[in-house]
């Protein structure tokens, strides 16, 4: 599932049958390139709390629902040391240092975390360099990226599944 179409999500708890908020954000594992939880927010809660994703009973339409609020976590209870908010917007390195491009949007498997492939728009110059645009996307799978952090960089096998 997309990441970005899971935003906004209603969260529901069925033991109550109650909207408990939505989803505003993620936190991703860069090291293993996974999303852990949901962030949730609004509804019910003054201030952010977490969804671990082996939580969601079920996604369907426009609502994510949840067995019970007690399934919702404070951030404080993750290990939140190499723990990212989000990779959207982030630059995207071949391991030599080349710039590619950005990502654009990402993919979820929700019911494991992983991030199964990220899409890349390459930067493109447009008027002697004067103004960036976001140009040509393509999708690069978990397999080929290397690391998840302040920048994604991917493997050198990249090179030789990609011309770019």
């Amino acid at each position: 599932m997309r990441a970005e179409d899971m935003m906004n999500l209603k969260v529901m708890d069925v033991a109550n049958g109650t909207t408990t908020g939505a989803i505003v954000g993620m936190l991703i594992d860069g090291d293993r390139r996974q999303v852990v939880a949901l962030e949730v927010k609004g509804g019910l809660l003054s201030r952010a709390v977490y969804l671990p994703l082996e939580d969601i009973k079920s996604i369907e339409n426009d609502v994510l629902t949840i067995s019970s609020p007690a399934a919702l976590l404070e951030q404080g209870d993750f290990d939140t040391f190499r723990l990212i908010s989000n990779i959207s917007g982030r630059q995207v390195f071949t391991e030599k240092g080349k710039l590619l491009g950005t990502v654009h949007e990402f993919d979820v498997d929700t019911k494991n975390g992983a991030i199964t492939f990220i899409t890349v728009a390459l930067d493109t110059s447009i008027m002697g360099g004067l103004w960036q645009s976001a140009g040509e996307r393509f999708d690069i799978p978990r397999n080929l990226i290397a690391t998840m952090g302040d920048s994604i960089v991917v493997t050198a096998e990249f090179h030789t599944k990609y011309s770019v």
